[in-house]
């Protein structure tokens, strides 16, 4: 079958193409994860996926296997070139995800010799470490451990992946999106708030200054206008009072209340991801995104004390 024959250019069948995906999705999870775990001092489910695969580590192993096979004997050009193809493809795959979500998930720009903070030279010589350590040492025991593996568990463990792996993503994307109206609406009402705040200010700028004016204009003569100036100036500062305490202040409490509704957060996707990337960035909503950021954490810290005394 088609399934299982070697493809002449690539050197794999598409069975081996797929299990091999899976096994480096999942080490790159798991390197993930230790690294962030002994980083952060906690742990954390890395990741764009709830699942405990990572599909970047899965595609970009594939790509630098297949590609730098041939050369598997000369480790300087092994290093040289994994650094290369990984770097591209960390690049192309941040400002896609930029693109799409409108959100930075990586951010090197603290690190020298970065590109927009999408790369930096520090990763790109990790990217190449790596890669020559995944072609002369780890990637014949993956092959030998396909070869090893019954085809009927082999096809079970690519079906299984094949049907949740779609459903993982759409519920990530539709996650990310959600987040996206969220901080919409939180930054217009904040602009909304603004300007009744605003607002209010000016028309009690405005009734200081005709006061004032009325009042210049009793000194220069108009005494006796002081009564009518005054009922005027009350019947005003009445209008302003009975006006915007009235509607401002019912607009202000929906406001508010929306808010308040918006900013408490539940989305256990989303406060998944946050957690997974620290460096995680709203392009379009920046401050309703700091907000939502601040809220996770402060949650995160709350749960580690209610843990530490426990203890």
């Amino acid at each position: 079958m088609a399934f299982f024959d070697t493809i002449p250019f690539l050197g794999y069948s598409l069975y081996q193409l797929c299990l091999l995906f899976l096994i480096w999705a999942f080490l790159g999870w798991g390197v993930e994860v230790c690294f962030h775990t002994i980083k952060m001092g906690e742990y954390s489910n890395r990741g764009f996926l709830d699942m405990p695969i990572c599909p970047i580590y899965g595609f970009g192993v594939l790509i630098i296997t297949i590609v730098l096979k041939p050369v598997s004997g000369d480790p300087l050009l092994v290093f040289l070139l994994s650094s290369l193809i990984c770097t591209a493809f960390e690049l192309a795959v941040g400002v896609a995800m930029r693109k799409i979500f409108h959100s930075i998930w990586w951010d090197y720009t603290d690190e020298h010799f970065n590109f927009h903070g999408y790369i930096c030279l520090k990763v790109s010589i990790e990217w190449g470490i790596g890669g020559l350590i995944v072609i002369s040492f780890v990637e014949p025991f993956t092959e030998m451990l396909i070869n090893a593996m019954p085809i009927v568990l082999g096809c079970i463990i690519i079906a299984i992946f094949a049907v949740l792996i779609p459903i993982d993503t759409w519920g990530s994307v539709a996650a990310v999106k959600k987040l996206n109206v969220r901080l919409k609406e939180i930054t217009e009402i904040n602009a909304k708030m603004l300007e009744t705040a605003q607002g209010i200010g000016e028309k009690l700028g405005e009734f200081a200054l005709d006061t004032q004016d009325k009042g210049a204009e009793a000194y220069a003569g108009l005494y006796l206008a002081a009564d009518e100036i005054s009922d005027k100036a009350e019947e005003l500062a009445e209008g302003i009072r009975s006006g915007i305490s009235d509607k401002r202040a019912e607009m202000a409490e929906k406001m508010q209340n929306r808010y308040d509704a918006l900013i408490a957060f539940s989305d256990r996707r989303v406060k998944r991801m946050i957690r997974a990337f620290p460096g995680m960035q709203s392009i379009d909503y920046e401050d309703a995104f700091l907000t939502i950021k601040s809220i996770v954490s402060g949650e995160e810290k709350k749960n580690a004390a209610d843990k530490s005394l426990s203890r």
